[in-house]
């Protein structure tokens, strides 16, 4: 059981790479361990708790929410290989470079949603996080 559920702390809020080949993101957990993201996402969920229990929060409002949440709590870097080197900073639709910050990481959300379910995911995943897995990997 402990080898299922427990999970590395410090990493839980220091972050992993998750790698995307052109591009890779650090990312915290998004659970109890990542008190930042807790006490964060409280704030952000409490004016629209009612609405979220009526099932009345529209989806676009609902991705909004989280994409804020997660662009100050979970986004911790983000790299892009620019000819064959990473180098901070977040690739834009025109294919510049343009800084790694909370405007641009919530922009980046909202034209790539698919891109911020897989990260809200992976942010989920314990397995990225659990302490034996970690342990095993630093084995091989």
């Amino acid at each position: 059981m402990y080898n299922i559920f427990e999970t590395d702390e410090d990493l839980e809020t220091t972050g992993i790479w998750i790698d995307y080949g052109d591009f890779r993101v650090k990312i915290a957990a998004a659970g109890q361990g990542n008190k930042n993201y807790v006490k964060y996402a409280e704030k952000a969920l409490k004016p629209v708790r009612k609405v979220m229990s009526a099932g009345a929060l529209s989806n676009e409002r609902s991705l909004g929410i989280m994409a804020d949440i997660y662009a100050k709590t979970i986004v911790l870097d983000w790299e892009t290989v620019v000819d064959e080197e990473a180098k901070k900073g977040i690739e834009s639709r025109d294919g510049s470079i343009v800084p790694f910050n909370y405007e641009n990481v919530r922009k980046v959300f909202h034209d790539l949603p698919n891109l911020f379910i897989d990260i809200q995911e992976q942010a989920s995943s314990i397995a990225n996080f659990r302490k034996a897995e970690l342990e095993e990997e630093a084995g091989n």
